[in-house]
């Protein structure tokens, strides 16, 4: 026969067993701090990879319903953030066509090199723009994240002929 206290002591540990494990909610929960955890340490792919744990794994929680609407925040977030530096390589190749434009416009022609210019700056990898005069026109380059002719992704050229950009740089 089983005793009384044989069924309080396998409640007991039945309970304690079932509360350190935790239940989906526990357990989603667990996974979205883990997420913000990575978010403040800036590893936003991190962290939507977690978030998208808590989606698939927890689809009916409510932790789960704050992941669907964050995941959307950081995915494009961590798009924006490796879209960086092709953004703002266009953004330089702009400020330094408009310096050559104007030098353009006072002087009858291009300058013949870019250091003539004041405050030209290094590319967004930390390269020079590459700049050819052609008559009364130019061409200026921006070799990509690898600072050589060609490449795709971060590694591919940018160019802009007289002041207009050039889709594909030859």
């Amino acid at each position: 026969m089983i005793s009384a206290s044989s069924i309080v002591v396998a409640l007991v540990a039945s309970i304690a067993l079932a509360s350190s494990c935790g239940g989906p909610e526990r357990r989603a929960d667990r996974l979205w701090r883990q997420a913000q955890e990575r978010v403040q340490k800036n590893d936003t792919e991190g962290a939507i990879v977690l978030m998208q744990k808590i989606i698939d794994d927890y689809p009916d929680t409510p932790v789960a319903e704050r992941a669907r609407d964050q995941i959307v925040v950081y995915r494009g977030l961590a798009n924006a953030v490796s879209n960086y530096p092709t953004r703002r390589a266009r953004e330089l190749m702009v400020q330094v066509a408009r310096a050559v434009e104007a030098y353009r416009k006072s002087n009858g022609k291009p300058p013949a090199a870019l250091d003539v210019l004041p405050g030209v700056p290094l590319d967004p990898w930390g390269h020079p723009f590459r700049y050819e005069p052609q008559g009364r026109g130019y061409r200026l380059r921006c070799d990509g994240g690898d600072g050589a002719p060609g490449g795709v992704g971060d590694a591919a050229d940018l160019l802009v002929v007289d002041g207009e950009f050039v889709t594909a740089a030859p």
